[in-house]
């Protein structure tokens, strides 16, 4: 009982100071338009096979339009991340919830295949906006409690991962994909307001007078130092990572272990539903810890699930293998606090973009190495390179900062 007691204390405690001067409504603002436009870009992929039977479009089409969203996201972290050190983070984070809203609205409006590959590229532009600066504004919200807020932050995303592919599909079921998309816009405009109204209109230090070629020439010189390069591999990896597995786990467990797609879908929201919890306790480890150790710690979990899942066979063992997996994402915001903690404050937007815009171009690499060995009938080997891959994230994480403070 004595146990118990402490624990529910130190939640009490850890929510206390989340919510401490206000800064608890800009965590939730940010948390909510993370949640939508993280969560839009799964139920993208969830609805496209109704969207390509209206159209009349096959699988590699298909596969075009989901590369043309991540890809359009990738490429626009930069330019967010510049922006918002020229605006501020407020107008950014409300303007791309914004732009989602329109995004989502032209793919509920298309009535022809090329109106909808132009929504496409439109919901990829108003998504990637989002991602850096949420980031980087957490971050400077919170000193203290940097990576635990980032960590609700990013349990958000997986929230909406869970909950809103599954609910866009119930509502697909009665009244088409268009609605499945369509029940999202209400919410994303609460979002859009919401933020408006949190968060300030600029949170980290950069200097107003400061010009834009001045920002960006700080941004190529600190881009190029020992610390921020060897916190871009640790990015790049954790993004390769992440990449393949999302990419392919929902169809290794249908070809491979023989599950049924329905089957299969549960265990990939398994996958995610569980990231919530262990996301939220990594962020905690690495306040108290050090990035370093809960990268270490949470990426080193997951390594054997890789070695695991080519050998399980029953559900029961399936179901605990996804749960070890899923540790992999408890790494991701302790690398991300990692990744915002190398920059200078005054070029943490711009310069986390670009690297952003990096590790994510990076990242799209993996599933088509994935995907070509699973066609020569090597789709076990691939998650044992995926294997391979967490461990060295996991030592890397273990000592990229000494090896960025010692050059």
């Amino acid at each position: 009982m004595v146990t118990v007691s402490r624990f529910y204390a130190s939640v009490a405690d850890v929510v206390t100071d989340l919510r401490r001067d206000g800064s608890g409504w800009v965590l939730l603002f940010v948390s909510l338009g993370w949640f939508l436009t993280l969560g839009v870009r799964i139920v993208y992929p969830a609805l496209l096979p109704q969207v390509t039977a209206e159209f009349g479009v096959d699988n590699a089409t298909a596969g075009l339009f989901i590369g043309v969203l991540w890809t359009t996201y990738a490429l626009f972290q930069f330019p967010g991340g510049a922006l918002a050190d020229v605006v501020g983070e407020r107008s950014v984070l409300t303007g791309s919830v914004l732009l989602t809203v329109v995004g989502v609205g032209a793919i509920f409006a298309s009535t022809t295949l090329p109106l909808f590959v132009a929504a496409t590229i439109l919901l990829g532009l108003g998504t990637g906006l989002y991602g850096t600066t949420r980031i980087t504004v957490i971050s400077a919200v919170y000193e203290r409690m940097e990576t635990t807020a980032i960590s609700v932050s990013q349990a958000a995303g997986n929230v909406g991962n869970v909950v809103l592919p599954a609910s866009a599909g119930a509502v697909s079921v009665y009244l088409g994909w268009r609605w499945g998309f369509g029940i999202l816009l209400p919410v994303l405009v609460v979002a859009a307001v919401g933020i408006w109204i949190a968060v300030p209109r600029r949170s980290s230090a950069h200097d107003e007078g400061e010009s834009f070629r001045r920002t960006m020439s700080t941004v190529a010189t600190e881009v190029k130092r020992p610390r921020v390069l060897s916190v871009t591999v640790l990015l790049s990896l954790n993004m390769f990572l992440y990449q393949s597995v999302t990419g392919f786990l929902p169809t290794y467990l249908i070809e491979v272990k023989g599950q049924d797609p329905g089957t299969a879908a549960t265990l990939f929201s398994l996958f995610f539903a569980a990231a919530i919890g262990l996301q939220f306790l990594s962020g905690v480890t690495a306040d108290r810890f050090g990035n370093r150790v809960a990268i270490g710690l949470f990426l080193g979990l997951s390594v054997p699930a890789f070695g695991l899942l080519t050998v399980v066979e029953t559900l029961p063992a399936l179901v605990g293998v996804v749960l070890l997996l899923s540790c992999m994402l408890g790494g991701m915001p302790p690398v991300n606090a990692a990744g915002v903690g190398s920059l200078p404050d005054e070029i943490r937007g711009s310069g986390f973009g670009l690297l952003r815009t990096g590790y994510i171009a990076f990242g799209a690499i993996g599933p088509p190495t994935v995907g070509h060995l699973a066609d020569y009938g090597l789709f076990d080997g691939a998650f044992l390179l995926l294997g391979g891959v967490a461990l060295a994230t996991s030592l890397w994480g273990l000592v990229f900062q000494r090896i960025g403070e010692g050059a």
